[in-house]
């Protein structure tokens, strides 16, 4: 037996014996203090940027975690680091399967024109941390405890990212094709079996990782239940039930508290701001689905105290595309809940993605692309945000020198853009300071000692 089969195997087998997991030596830390109404900004990085930058089999974990020191400089005020589709996810579990297992084989069989390469780059590069006996989430937590920062494992609810395929890419899925949602590739949690399943994957990670909390991802991608304007009430439960095992995990481990963020649609029951991405390559394109639409009864998770946080969000979104943030911001009045709207990375004047980057040195293309992120953001504090969150930023690849699809590929802003937006991070929790970058002459910081450099 080979080592990254002995890891597994430890695992599992500490797992299925353990009555209740050991609480880490590092919950005897100071934890970072976590309210709903102050997180500043929530960084959300999904499952395989960094894994698809890296060198696949020659991957290290110090490798990988120089990339998670990149999100880390930009200074977030939390990490939603995505580890779950819900199933497959990125560490060993005794519940689910690990995101390696059918990756390459469902990838050729969802884009037989990309040949694989990717998938198994990306596969290779977890079974390489997997062989030094640790993972991405371990390593994501070890550098954010590290700098005291708040990290929450992030979990796509009914992703359909490799579309009808997705469920072939776990185990239980690949048992019960018949618990999809009718014309869709990922499962419905109207299923009590389903149901159960997503549930364990949640108590896993609260319990077995030394995480801040949970963020459950409602907006990747819009099919979260079957029926949805009657299934409402299967989400509530799921909500509710996640808060109380995160209460009950608290107490084990001696916290005061673990936050419960929620993604949701970017309107409660009303028409969103127009679909404004045409550029990209889904099989059907996404639609800007209201909550109500979506099955999420966000006013009694409100009204119930059951999320920390909520970040409404459009599928897709251009600046200054932004969801209806004032309708959140109402719900939330009175509650110890924050809303942190979602600041998209692409302009509506960059058109598809890839199709106009912004690059260093096009000055004009520069001083539109700040005006645009700049007015964005305060335009969301102006209809009630708490703080903002983000998606699919990518200058962390750039920053850590890593180059891949998403830095120079279809996925890209451009160096420019991604200069733009290292330096705005750290601002967009004070929308004065965004006020005051924003009268600026410049888009990127003069070069040190030479105020007249070019950018």
């Amino acid at each position: 037996m080979g080592k990254l089969a002995r890891f597994l195997l430890r695992f599992a087998v500490c797992a299925a014996l353990a009555g209740a997991p050991e609480v880490p030596a590092a919950e005897t830390r100071q934890n970072p203090p976590l309210s709903g109404k102050t997180l500043g900004t929530i960084f959300n990085n999904d499952l395989n940027n960094i894994l698809y930058a890296l060198d696949g089999s020659n991957t290290t974990p110090k490798q990988y975690q120089a990339v998670v020191q990149a999100i880390l400089d930009m200074q977030p005020g939390v990490l939603a680091q995505n580890v779950g589709l819900p199933d497959p996810v990125i560490y060993p579990t005794a519940v689910g399967t690990t995101f390696d297992k059918y990756l390459v084989e469902v990838s050729r069989m969802t884009w037989p024109e990309n040949g694989g390469a990717d998938a198994e780059r990306q596969r290779d590069a977890l079974r390489s941390l997997f062989a030094a006996e640790t993972d991405p989430l371990t390593l994501t937590i070890e550098a954010c405890r590290a700098r005291g920062l708040a990290i929450v494992a992030s979990f796509r609810m009914n992703a359909e990212d490799w579309y009808d395929n997705t469920y072939l890419l776990s185990d239980f899925g690949r048992a019960h094709p018949e618990y999809r949602i009718s014309g869709a590739g990922n499962l419905d949690p109207a299923v009590d079996e389903v149901y159960a399943h997503r549930m364990a994957l949640l108590t896993e990670a609260a319990q077995r990782y030394d995480v801040d909390g949970l963020e459950l991802d409602f907006r990747r991608w819009y099919r979260m239940v079957s029926n949805p304007l009657e299934n409402h009430t299967v989400l509530t439960r799921m909500v509710r039930d996640t808060r109380k095992m995160l209460d009950e995990t608290a107490r084990m481990k001696k916290r005061d508290k673990l936050l419960l963020g929620v993604r949701v649609g970017p309107s409660l029951d009303s028409e969103p701001s127009p679909y404004l991405f045409p550029g990209i390559f889904y099989a059907e394109k996404p639609t800007n689905a209201s909550c109500k639409e979506l099955g999420l009864d966000v006013a009694a998770w409100f009204r119930d105290g059951l999320v920390d946080y909520v970040c409404p969000s459009l599928f897709l979104a251009t600046l200054p595309g932004e969801p209806l943030t004032q309708e959140f911001a109402k719900l939330a009045e009175g509650t110890q809940a924050g809303v942190y709207p979602t600041l998209w990375p692409h302009a509506a004047w960059m058109h598809g993605i890839g199709e106009r980057r912004v690059e260093r040195g096009d000055d004009k293309a520069l001083a539109l692309y700040k005006h645009d992120l700049c007015q964005t953001v305060l335009d969301m504090y102006r209809h009630g945000a708490d703080g903002i969150s983000t998606f699919n930023w990518y200058a962390h690849l750039r920053n850590a020198n890593v180059p891949h699809l998403w830095t120079d590929g279809e996925g890209a802003a451009g160096a420019g853009a991604e200069a733009v937006q290292t330096y705005a991070y750290p601002l967009l929790r004070d929308p004065d300071s965004i006020e005051e970058y924003l009268r600026r002459p410049w888009a990127i910081p003069p070069e040190p000692g030479n105020p007249d450099a070019k950018r």
